[in-house]
């Protein structure tokens, strides 16, 4: 193949190209900057907004649980579990972040998606926790697999999953959606 087939190809996917790249970068910096201030929001998101949603959730859905947080625990009666840093789901919500932004649209449009997925990615995040207290409480075994496949990976695929929404909500409202028959 010829430099002038290469140089073609890459001005046919130049979006693509400038989407990925500006995506990879934004998630490095958005990874760095989490890394550098973690300890500081770490009591708030994990301890408050985590392991206090995730126990008043539990409660809701089955109240003789009677489930209580303390800090980073998540307990009821003797049974305890530990909700430590990386279990807020934020590697979820710094690639859907990252995606977002890097998009091309109006500002107003990506504020939404931000807010939006950032909502809808903690509310399945304490679904997930629940989820990972119930499992370690009457089925331990599975816990192992139910916390570093199932629930990790859901996580991401739900930001996939939001920014595709997202993506064909843009691009119906800017009239760039393009039916096949």
């Amino acid at each position: 193949m010829n430099n002038t087939n290469q140089l073609s190809k890459i001005k046919t996917f130049r979006k693509e190209i400038r989407f990925f790249i500006f995506f990879i970068l934004l998630f490095f910096l958005f990874q760095t900057l989490h890394y550098i201030v973690r300890p500081y929001i770490s009591p708030f998101v994990v301890h408050t907004l985590t392991t206090s949603g995730s126990s008043k959730l539990i409660n809701i859905i089955m109240p003789k649980e009677n489930t209580s947080s303390q800090k980073e625990y998540l307990s009821s009666g003797h049974f305890k579990l530990k909700i430590a840093r990386g279990c807020e789901g934020i590697e979820g919500v710094i690639i859907l972040i990252a995606a977002i932004l890097a998009f091309p649209a109006g500002i107003k449009s990506k504020l939404f998606g931000i807010i939006g997925g950032i909502f809808v990615l903690y509310i399945l995040n304490l679904f997930r926790i629940a989820g990972l207290y119930y499992t370690l409480k009457y089925k331990p075994a599975l816990f192992d697999m139910m916390h570093v496949y199932v629930g990790q990976t859901l996580i991401i695929l739900i930001a996939f999953l939001y920014f595709i929404a997202w993506l064909n909500i843009q691009m119906n409202i800017n009239g760039k959606y393009i039916q096949t028959n």
